[in-house]
């Protein structure tokens, strides 16, 4: 082979490599601008777009405290009675936002994604949300970000919402009747917002 063919072999080998490195770069930044935004303390740990409830095993064995399974006797579920949110931005308190979980709405966090909160991870009992006086110290808090006076959930919340719910109760041994979900609206969100679909959420419920 003349020197010139060797050098224009050289050439096309070093093409191929610079664009093979060029399209691994940019597919490296594609996966970055998708990922989910870096969790703050509030959200210690975070599941997106994972359909399978097998996924939940997740929020059972990422505790800095084991779960107390004999001191959870409730599930609360209320909005956030805002239209955005996540859980750094509707934290109100200095030790993280006051919920166990948060559900994204897709504006603040991802559409169904499952924020999981310090007092959840440590095992510490939530804080009453806006507008309730107290909250039983045995209740697992779920929060769903949006205002439920004025529109409905997303479907993924509904559904997130439902395989959380699901999976607490077969874990804690939490039965349907003590799931508790407050439908009347009082303009706060200590409830869960009178266009929330409560008849089909428990019709979802474990017995």
């Amino acid at each position: 082979m003349s020197h010139g063919g060797l050098v224009r072999k050289s050439e096309r080998k070093f093409i191929v490599f610079t664009s093979l490195v060029g399209l691994l770069t940019l597919t490296s930044a594609l996966l970055l601008a998708l990922a989910p935004a870096p969790l703050t303390a509030d959200a210690s740990n975070s599941l997106f777009a994972i359909d399978a409830p097998e996924s939940l095993d997740e929020i059972f064995a990422n505790t800095k405290a084991p779960v107390r399974a004999g001191g959870w006797k409730y599930i609360y579920v209320h909005q956030s009675k805002t239209p955005t949110g996540n859980a750094s931005t509707l934290g109100r308190h200095t030790n993280g936002m006051p919920d166990h979980f948060l559900i994204g709405n897709g504006d603040g966090a991802f559409d169904g994604e499952i924020q999981i909160g310090q007092r959840w991870r440590n095992q510490h009992g939530a804080l009453p949300p806006a507008g309730a006086d107290k909250i039983d110290p045995a209740c697992v808090s779920v929060c769903v970000v949006g205002d439920f006076d004025a529109s409905l959930p997303t479907p993924t919340q509904m559904r997130r919402l439902s395989q959380l719910v699901n999976a607490l109760q077969s874990r804690l041994g939490i039965p349907a009747e003590h799931v508790l979900l407050a439908t009347q609206s009082t303009g706060t969100s200590a409830t869960a917002g009178k266009y929330f679909p409560a008849t089909s959420f428990r019709e979802g419920l474990l017995p």
